[in-house]
Parts: structure tokens; sequence; C-alpha cells
């Protein structure tokens, strides 16, 4: 028989053996409570964002004009009995037959102009913007919704449930909002990430998620699913969305499918340039990125035939690009850059085109809001390139269209230039130079094939004291051109020069200097003489984007580097107050007494350089983004990506 105290020994084992997994089994517990509570913490994190709202208040427009591009509709929804329409130059109010009646831009306190998308959520007016994130309307007051983290500013996309409002941006992924705060309920944690977001939808309780290279998402009761091109997507591009739970179809820009209920993808139709798909009377309609209008059709039925519509100001067909549809009431209404326009289908498969909102003809002047560049030819008025829509020729003091230029290789333009003897006016564009009679008539086009140009993209075009008059330095994304007369010598990398990308030039005392991707350079006639870059002087980066000579000292814009002068010593000195700013193209200005700047989000910079103080203009500007600029002894002019401003200079003393 085992007595108790021979137990002993082996029961202590025992004791501590199981002390010991307890103890081991509470930290294991711990540890896994602990990693499961980061995870959540982390998840809460993640799908967290942080929102800051601020009121707006119209700024003192005292002294400034806009001119704005009122022509492009991008987005439509009824409020409060009234049609709102989100376009290139602010929101505009109409009636039921399409009478103005009211305009909203950043005169009014909007942050931008340039509106992207509309929905109303919670009786309150939604709108969104490229460049300045969300905005919310009563009808009165303005609030602006800034995303700071994760940062976004390009809203492209809106969406109103019975619950919350669903926000997409092409620069962020996707939001939402209950009314109160913003979130990311519907991105989870380890689900794949949703970026550029074109297009929403809801059916039931399922969210269509569109991107622009990602393909399509669904998003059901927490659970995230991706369709990526090689389950039958025409393409990654998801352009739009039509339909309800038993017919719903995607769009994409190589094609349209229908979702069926188990969620297969089948091909509709392999209609190509779709950006925008609507169910009207019946039958599904696309607007193409091209122009046009077409009844969508299963292949091996004859599609309809693409509608193009009519230029206001031409009695050809001139379509107009990104045709977006929508249904308001029992309308089928198309917004164009040329206007809004209700569609009837007709029977023969065409479609009838009715312009349906008022145009004002005293302002919205502008073929394009996308200012490239601004000058002023002989007789004083104002010439303006845009990046797709050509050149207008306005009075600088109405704004008033004089007349409109444009073809297939009057675009893109990146610089314009009257000082020279060459022509009244050459436009420095992505093919080529071109030259301008008196008239706004082309008389010359210059290219590498026909004029021995170095490169075709031309970025600046700067006259040269010498010769004939007729001396020209241009810049190009192949080198540099200079012309004497009929002859041109060009100097590249190979030569000398920093970079072969060159974005500017600028002479001072009869020496040349150029700015390019690699830094400045100094040239002495067809010699590279001197160069500056990062590793051999104070230049605070190589990207050079702009030149300008006030007096014996050269300013230069540079892209990421803020503004430096070059003195006669040949030292670079920085301004620490534009330390980080990019300078856009070609955006610098002086009137003798101050340094205009354009920059790429930080508004219109000024130098007092008698005082040598700095500081910023933003109130009112069509954008921050500052493209151009045009100096009058009584106003400066500024051209934006969202239009054009006119400052009268006394409000600048």
């Amino acid at each position: 028989m085992t007595r108790l105290s021979d137990l002993r020994p082996y029961l202590i084992v025992l004791g501590t053996v199981a002390f010991f997994m307890a103890v081991i089994g509470g930290w294991f517990w711990w540890s896994t409570w602990r990693i499961a509570q980061e995870v959540r913490l982390a998840a809460e994190v993640a799908g967290r964002v942080e929102a800051r709202s601020t009121p707006l208040e119209p700024p003192d427009m005292e002294g400034v004009t806009l001119w704005l591009d009122t022509k492009q509709f991008t987005a439509l929804t009824a409020f409060r009995g009234q049609l709102y329409a989100a376009t290139g130059g602010g929101l505009v109010v109409l009636s039921d037959n399409g009478t103005p009646l009211r305009r909203l831009t950043t005169a009014d306190g909007l942050p931008d102009n340039d509106l992207t998308a509309l929905a109303v959520f919670r009786d309150r007016l939604f709108i969104g913007t490229r460049t300045a994130g969300l905005v919310e309307y009563d009808g009165v007051h303005l609030i602006r919704h800034e995303f700071r983290k994760p940062p976004a500013v390009h809203v492209s996309s809106l969406l109103s449930t019975p619950d919350l409002l669903v926000i997409g941006l092409l620069d962020g992924g996707l939001y939402d909002y209950d009314g109160v705060q913003f979130a990311r309920r519907f991105q989870p944690p380890r689900a794949a990430p949703i970026t550029g977001v074109t297009a929403l939808h809801a059916v039931g309780k399922r969210l269509l998620i569109g991107t622009v290279a990602n393909g399509l998402f669904i998003w059901r009761e927490g659970e995230l699913k991706h369709f990526p091109l090689a389950q039958g997507l025409p393409s990654p591009h998801v352009t739009a969305f039509a339909g309800q739970e038993d017919r719903l179809y995607v769009a994409t820009d190589a094609g349209v499918v229908r979702l069926t209920k188990d969620e297969q993808l089948e091909p509709v139709s392999r209609q190509p340039n779709v950006c925008s798909l609507v169910e009207y009377g019946g039958k599904l309609y696309a607007g193409l990125v091209v122009g046009g209008v077409v009844e969508v059709q299963p292949p091996g039925r004859p599609a309809g035939r693409a509608m193009r519509l009519l230029s206001a100001s031409a009695g050809v067909a001139a379509p107009q690009r990104q045709v977006r549809l929508a249904v308001v009431g029992d309308r089928l209404l198309a917004l164009t850059q040329a206007g809004l326009h209700t569609v009837r289908p007709k029977g023969d498969g065409g479609f009838e085109w009715r312009r349906f909102d008022r145009p004002n003809l005293v302002e919205g002047n502008l073929a394009s809001g996308h200012v490239t560049s601004l000058a002023f030819d002989a007789t004083g008025r104002l010439w303006v390139g845009t990046f797709e829509q050509g050149l207008d020729i306005l009075d600088p003091d109405t704004g008033t269209l004089l007349r409109h230029v444009q073809d297939e290789t009057v675009r893109e333009i990146n610089h314009l230039c009257a000082t020279s003897r060459l022509a009244p006016m050459l436009a420095a564009t992505s093919g080529g130079l071109v030259a301008f009679d008196v008239a706004g008539k082309v008389v010359r086009r210059y290219d590498a094939k026909a004029a021995a140009l170095v490169g075709n993209a031309v970025s600046h075009v700067c006259p040269l004291g010498s010769g004939d008059g007729r001396a020209l330095a241009v810049s190009t994304s192949k080198g540099l051109t200079i012309f004497q007369g009929s002859i041109g010598r060009s100097l590249t990398a190979f030569h000398g020069l920093p970079s072969n990308y060159l974005y500017c030039c600028e002479t001072l005392n009869s020496r040349v200097y150029v700015g390019t991707l690699g830094g400045l350079a100094e040239l002495d006639g067809l010699r590279v003489v001197r160069t500056w870059r990062t590793d051999n002087s104070t230049l605070p980066v190589n990207w050079i984007n702009a030149l300008l000579a006030v007096e014996e000292t050269l300013y230069i814009g540079t892209y990421g580097g803020g503004v430096c002068a070059l003195r006669p010593t040949g030292d670079v000195v920085r301004f620490p107050e534009t330390k980080g700013c990019e300078v856009n193209l070609n955006a610098l200005a002086t009137d003798g007494d101050r340094l205009y700047v354009g920059t790429l989000d930080r508004g219109l910079l000024i130098y007092d350089i008698r005082r040598r103080r700095w500081h910023t203009w933003r109130d009112g500007l069509p954008s921050t983004n500052v493209t151009a600029l045009a100096v009058r002894p009584d106003a400066i002019f500024v051209g934006t990506s969202g239009g054009i401003a006119r400052i009268a200079k006394r409000r600048f003393e």
C-alpha cells in the first residue's frame, strides 16, 4: 500500500508543472488577446478618417473679376425644387425650363470652381470638387470638408443612400459620411485596397464600386469581392453603372457587361469609349468619351447610330467629349462641354438634340477653364492658350470673346509670345511652334520635320536681341534650337546642357539662360559656359520651370524648390518663404515693382522687389493652381486651371 508521504514528491512536481502550465496558458491567452486587440485597433485606425470641416465665407472681390468656362457640365441633380448643375465654372442653379437663376463660384466662397459630382443627403447638397475635397451646401451656407488623413482632394463620384453618403475619390479611395462623422466602412482592412474610384451604384445590400485601373469591387455585409480583368471585364477601367437587381450593367471604356444575380459577368456590347450609362424608356443608352450617344444593344444586333453634337459656333458636326447622361423627371439630358441638352430618341435609331440651358452671352466666354498661357498682342488684346481647346482672343476689359482658334495642331499650348518680330503671336505647343497673324489666323507651323527643330514638344520660345530681329531660342523636350533668320542650330546634353528636357529660356546681359530638368545653363552664343545644379551650387532642386530677368537679377522658378535668384555675382540666393513650392511652367511675370509667381497649389505668390517681402494671394481665384500670368499697367491677369481672374493692381498696394 502506497503511503501519502511517498506520493508527496510526485504531487509537488505535478503541482509545479500545473502551475507553470497555467502561467504559460494565461500568458498565451493574454498575448493572443493583446494581438487581437492590436489588430482591432489597427483596423479601427485604418478605417478612421481625419477630416476638417470649415465654414466658407465669400472673399473680398473688390477689384477682382472672374472669367470662367461656364459651358462644361459635369453633374446634375434636383434639390429643393430646382436643378443644380456642377460645371467647370461653379455651381449653376436652373429653373425647370433651363433658365439660369444664379451661379455660385469662388467669388461666393467655393474653394474650387471645377466641380465634379453632386448628391443630396439629409436635405443638404454635397458638391465634389477636383482640387478642394467635398463641399456641403444648405441653400445659404457652404462648409468645406477636407480629407486630411489619408489625404485626398479629387472627388470623382457621390452616392446618397438612406443611411450614408458614399464618397469616391480619384486620389484617395472610398469614404462615407453619416451626417456626423466620416469613416471608411466599405474598406475592410484585410481586403484589396480600393484606389482611383470612378463610379458608385447601390442595389439592395450591395455597393458596386468602379475604379480607373483595378476593375470592379462589390461590397456586401462587410465582405469585399474583387472582379479584375481576368473575371470577364472588357477593361479594368470601369466608367459607369445602370440598372437594378435583376438587370445590372457595368460599363467600361472597352465595352458593357451584365452582372447576373449569382455575380457572373456576361458580355452585352463591345461599344468602346463609354463614359456614362442610363436606362430610359426601357432601353439602355450610353454617353461616349469621343462624343455622342448610342443605344447599347447586345452583339449581333445593329447598334444605334451615334449622333454628334453641333457646336454652338459652327454649322458643322463637332463632337463634344465626355457626354454624361442623366435622367431627371421624364427628361433624358446630356451634359457636355458645350452646355446641357435634352436628348430625344427617334424611331430611326438617331437622336434629336436641343439646348436645355440658356447660355449667358456676357459671362463664360472661355473655350476652356484650363488656361495654360496668357499674352497681350500689340493691339492690347488678351490671347488665352488652353490645354485642349485651342486659344481664345479676348477683350481684356470686358472678357468678350473676339475670336476662337482651334485645330489639330493648335492645342496643348505651353507658352504664348508676342514680342518676336517673326510673327504677331507665336504659340509653343506639344506639336511644334505655330505662328499667327494679327487676326488670329495660322500663317506657319514649325516642327522637327519642316523647320529643323530638335524636338516637336515646345515648352517656351524666347526672342533674342540680335541679327535681323528674327532670332529665337526654342526650348523643347529634346534640346534647344536657336534660329538666326531661317537657319536653326540645336544644342543637347551632348553639347553640355544639364538635360535634354528644356522648359524655359531668358536673356540677360547678352547671355541666354536655359532652365532644364537637370539644372540651369548659361550660354554665350552656341556655347555652354556655365551650369548650376544642386551638386555644385545652392540651387534647391534641378527642375527649373520658369525664368525671368528683372534688372540685373535672374529669378528662377523651380518645381518643388520654390523661387530663387541668380545674382550678378553668379551666386544663387534662395527665398525661404517659397520653400517646397512648385512653380508652374513659365508662370513668372513682373511689373517692375513686384514679381508674380504662379504655383501648383498655393495660389499666387507676390514678391515686393523693393521691400523684399513675400505674400500669398488666393482670394477669389478660380483655382489655386495658377498656370499663367500677364501684366497690364492697371491689372494683373491670372490664368488658372479653372479660369481667369483679373485683379486690379491697387489691391496689392
